[in-house]
């Protein structure tokens, strides 16, 4: 079982998961209440889940210690209390191992920051994009170069649409 601090933004006290997956099977528990059900894994960061007799479609992603969550049409931003033990091993679930940057929500892409052949640092924004009337920014996971872009500004483009390929 794995444990994980959350913190919701503008309360004082975090949240403590306990967290199993086992095959398809996850259970959290959280203020005792244990939620079961089975996810479905269709790309590094996304899927569905199968939770009390609904399937929900999902998004995750992590830039630097704020875990950002899409799950069926609304978007949850939590802060990682224990991030710094996470950092150590983990990857962010917004890098693609194959340089992909994916559209965390379906929206529209505001700004285009890089162009191909473009050499970008760690946490560089690269593209602007608006979601139910929420401006994010999309950074890159590593240093590395940018091999394309995939979209253009005021796209409206779907959840986990390959917005820009990186070569990291």
């Amino acid at each position: 079982m794995s444990k994980i601090s959350l913190k919701i933004p503008n309360q004082t006290e975090p949240k403590q998961l306990d967290c199993q997956l086992a095959g398809q099977q996850f259970s959290i528990t959280l203020d005792g209440v244990v939620h079961s059900g089975q996810v479905s894994v269709t790309a590094p960061g996304e899927g569905w889940l199968h939770y009390q007799g609904r399937i929900l479609p999902f998004y995750l992603t992590q830039k630097q210690d704020t875990l950002s969550i899409w799950l069926s049409g609304k978007t949850y931003h939590l802060d990682l209390v224990n991030a710094a033990s996470r950092r150590a091993g983990g990857q962010s679930a917004a890098a693609v191992s194959d340089g992909a940057i994916k559209a965390p929500m379906p929206g529209t892409v505001l700004k285009v920051l890089v162009k191909p052949g473009d050499s970008v640092e760690a946490n560089q924004p690269l593209i602007i994009m608006e979601s139910m009337k929420m401006e994010m920014t999309l950074s890159a996971p590593k240093t590395g170069k940018v091999e394309q872009v995939h979209c253009q500004e005021n796209q409206l483009v779907d959840m986990g649409a390959i917005l820009v390929t990186l070569s990291i």
